[in-house]
């Protein structure tokens, strides 16, 4: 697990292409992270910047609390998610309470309070000012995502007495639930200044290209993921999820989805995705999960046991293709007994198939030699390369797209699956099945499409899906779907797996899902008493050593909107 460098990096949200023009940095290494940091030498002031210039660094910072940045060696909010739900492997330690520690939320809490948050609320007043509305509204719908991230992954959080400067310099904590009710609303507001008329364009859009239709079908795409996040705690959710659907305006199309495109560019500055440099300049530092490729490579109780999930080849890349473990010193497991709470059927060590090399979650090893062996990111979404049964090593930067991957933040397709859970689990009256059919065919249709950026000679037409593998697949899942006898617990098992199966390289959603649901079925820690799951990550250091009013809390600590037991997930 990466570990984060605890250096306040202002500026790097402006080290991605074209936000540099016009732009003097003086300074980006002040070592601060205090929540009311307003008067930073070494940032952007109002009277020194412009409007725009905050725009872009807010929609910067937005993604770097994301998906990390290539300035910092840190986890970004995706892939502290990945690795709780299996997606990476959890490698930091053996159980949940000693994988994670204070000091390695530092990033993410810098990437929010002493980055974006600021420049959030130092625009605003200014935004008013100048009738700039849709500057407005992007820096609202800005916050509302951050400040919803940040309530998932740590219940309670500094909000309503945050940001004050030196009127209050240790923020006490806003109820996670009254939070969201400000998001909410500020959601609310931030359409109603798209729909207004602004005195000036925003001169860089980096996701909607100044588009504030699309804006729109953000804002309101994330009042309904919290509805559905919030279904446990609110009866009426269900008729808010339907009064979103029935105005139709939120992401129904790839069109419309809300990701942030990379570059190849790789020094002054390294623009490429974030995984990438770990993935294929020096790493690869992380592990593929197991459980994660299984469920790719052998999907469970298809009537037709050979039929491969199309968007394999895309997400990870296997550096040997016939290689089955046999040298302990590369793989330690193979001369371990398998684990006896680990049922037959369940994945172990390399029972995933030949060639896919990943590891089991809680697996603190260490780092054998195996890094020409160890399965990578593919071209889907870091920009890796696609996997063409070449089993050549590509530990090097001129891979596959080189680096020009995207963050993957909403998607058309997370949305139908979405609903699709809406559709059992509230009164939202949708057609589950028909959501689970849209969901599956807009995630392939997007990770081939995503592929097609590479050169034709890096993916073999006859290692390309077809229309009628796509279709095979998929009508595989709904025949599994519609067996006879099936509850809507069953059904919803079947739309959560699919769901994580397009969630590769979203943790944000996997790991909301996870607690929301306790699906889908996922392997168990190596160790047998692993103690608690992770309901709440803890506290960051800089919040709780630099503000009296907060205190760490355990890992056991539930988010308000998850009342499910404390046995519920592992």
């Amino acid at each position: 697990m990466k570990k984060y460098n605890i250096t306040n990096t202002i500026f790097k949200y402006f080290t991605i292409p074209l936000v540099l023009i016009g732009l003097v940095i003086v300074n980006n290494s002040c070592e601060t992270t205090e929540l009311d940091l307003l008067d930073n030498p070494s940032r952007l002031q109002p009277d020194q910047a412009s409007e725009d210039l905050f725009v872009s660094a807010i929609q910067l910072g937005l993604t770097a609390f994301f998906d990390s940045d290539n300035t910092d060696n840190f986890n970004g909010a995706n892939e502290l998610g990945m690795q709780v739900t299996r997606m990476t492997a959890m490698t930091g330690g053996t159980s949940y309470q000693n994988a994670y520690t204070p000091a390695d939320l530092n990033g993410m809490y810098a990437d929010a309070y002493t980055g974006v948050m600021i420049d959030i609320r130092t625009l605003i007043p200014l935004a008013e000012e100048k009738g700039l509305y849709t500057h407005l509204g992007i820096a609202q719908v800005s916050e509302a995502y951050i400040m919803m991230t940040l309530v998932d992954y740590f219940g309670d959080f500094p909000y309503e007495e945050a940001f004050l400067g030196s009127e209050n310099t240790n923020p006490g904590l806003t109820p996670g639930k009254d939070i969201y009710t400000a998001i909410e609303q500020l959601l609310i507001d931030a359409i109603v200044n798209f729909n207004k008329e602004e005195s000036a364009d925003v001169a860089n859009d980096f996701f909607y290209g100044g588009d504030e239709s699309k804006w729109i079908k953000l804002a309101n795409t994330l009042r309904l993921k919290s509805y559905l996040q919030t279904r446990l705690v609110d009866a009426n959710a269900g008729n808010k999820i339907t009064a979103i659907v029935t105005e139709g305006n939120y992401i129904q199309s790839s069109a419309d989805d809300f990701q942030f495109n990379y570059s190849t560019t790789d020094v002054n500055p390294d623009s490429r995705h974030p995984l990438f440099g770990i993935s294929f300049d020096n790493g690869p530092l992380d592990y593929v999960g197991n459980w994660y490729m299984n469920a790719l490579v052998n999907q469970k109780n298809l009537a037709d046991a050979n039929i491969n999930d199309p968007r394999r080849r895309y997400y990870i890349y296997r550096q040997e293709t016939d290689y089955t473990a046999a040298d302990e010193q590369k793989k330690p497991c193979i001369s371990e007994d398998r684990p006896a709470h680990y049922s037959t059927e369940e994945t172990y060590c390399n029972s995933v198939g030949s060639g896919y090399w990943g590891r089991d979650h809680g697996d603190d090893d260490g780092l054998p030699p195996d890094d020409a062996l160890r399965t990578l990111f593919g071209v889907y979404p870091v920009g890796g390369p696609f996997d063409n049964d070449s089993g050549a090593n590509v530990r090097n930067r001129n891979v596959g797209l080189r680096g020009a991957g995207s963050s993957m933040i909403m998607l058309s397709s997370y949305v139908q699956f979405m609903l699709a859970e809406a559709a059992l689990t509230t009164s939202y009256s949708g057609d589950a099945r028909a959501h689970l059919d849209a969901g599956i065919a807009q995630s392939i249709t997007k990770v081939l499409a995503f592929g097609q950026q590479l050169p034709a000679d890096e993916i073999p037409s006859s290692l390309v899906p077809s229309a009628s593998d796509i279709t095979t697949y998929k009508d595989a899942i709904l025949e599994k779907y519609d067996a006879p006898g099936l509850d809507d617990d069953a059904k919803l098992d079947i739309i959560i797996e699919q769901y994580f199966l397009a969630l590769w390289q979203n943790g944000v959603e996997a790991y909301n899902t996870y607690r929301r649901t306790g699906k889908p079925d996922l392997q168990p820690t190596l160790l047998a008493t692993p103690g608690v799951y992770i309901r709440t990550f803890p506290y960051p250091d800089a919040l709780v050593n630099r503000n009296s009013s907060v205190d760490s809390k355990p890992i056991s600590t539930q988010v308000f909107w998850d009342t499910n037991p404390a046995n519920f997930i592992d």
